[in-house]
């Protein structure tokens, strides 16, 4: 696995001579907005299978506590992590976690990603990033890379799902559910950034 670059070369050029509307865009992009040390998603826009938007805040603002995770449909990491995800869901969704796969990849889009949740028997979306706008605001390289926020859109963690890259081990470390049983018991993660092991996300 390495580590995701920035934006491609040709993005890259546009923003440094202000080339027309795509360095409009470059100036735009978020950064998570900081208080007082805290981190909040940053109101970007994010697409569902049908063409409808919705706000990265908005969402949040739908239920106590939702869990991102950056998708990569060749990633093998998250692949074979698909089994804990659906077993967090199962856990915590009754207990008001909502969780959505975040596509940033270039060739993402609506349609191919709902074909992916259907395949994958995903019981939540997968959200296009247009753009990696959330991406590159929350620092996320990696496939397989988490965040949790609250329902005023805070940042309670962000990482990896756990301390295991693609072989699995009874004796990982469960960053993603430790600090999920944390805040649903209404105290802060005991760790509150975890490693990401993924694959680089082919960002724009």
């Amino acid at each position: 696995m390495v580590l995701a670059g920035t934006r491609g070369p040709i993005a890259r050029l546009a923003c440094a001579i202000g080339a027309g509307a795509l360095a409009a865009a470059c100036a735009a992009t978020p950064r998570a907005v900081t208080a007082a040390g805290e981190a909040y998603l940053p109101d970007v826009p994010l697409v569902g299978e049908h063409g409808d938007t919705l706000g990265a805040k908005e969402l949040a603002a739908r239920s106590p506590l939702t869990v991102l995770v950056f998708f990569s449909p060749g990633c093998h990491c998250l692949s074979v992590h698909e089994p804990r995800l659906r077993a967090l869901y199962d856990a915590d969704g009754p207990r008001g976690v909502q969780f959505a796969m975040i596509d940033s990849e270039v060739s993402g889009s609506p349609g191919r990603d709902a074909e992916e949740a259907r395949r994958r028997g995903y019981a939540f979306p997968i959200l296009v990033d247009r753009g990696g706008r959330l991406a590159d605001a929350l620092g996320a390289e990696y496939a397989s890379y988490a965040v949790v926020v609250d329902s005023s859109a805070r940042v309670h963690y962000r990482g990896g799902i756990d301390s295991d890259r693609t072989h699995l081990h009874d004796d990982r470390v469960p960053y993603l559910e430790q600090a999920l049983d944390d805040l649903l018991d209404h105290r802060e993660p005991r760790m509150a950034d975890g490693k990401a092991l993924g694959c680089a996300l082919q960002k724009w």
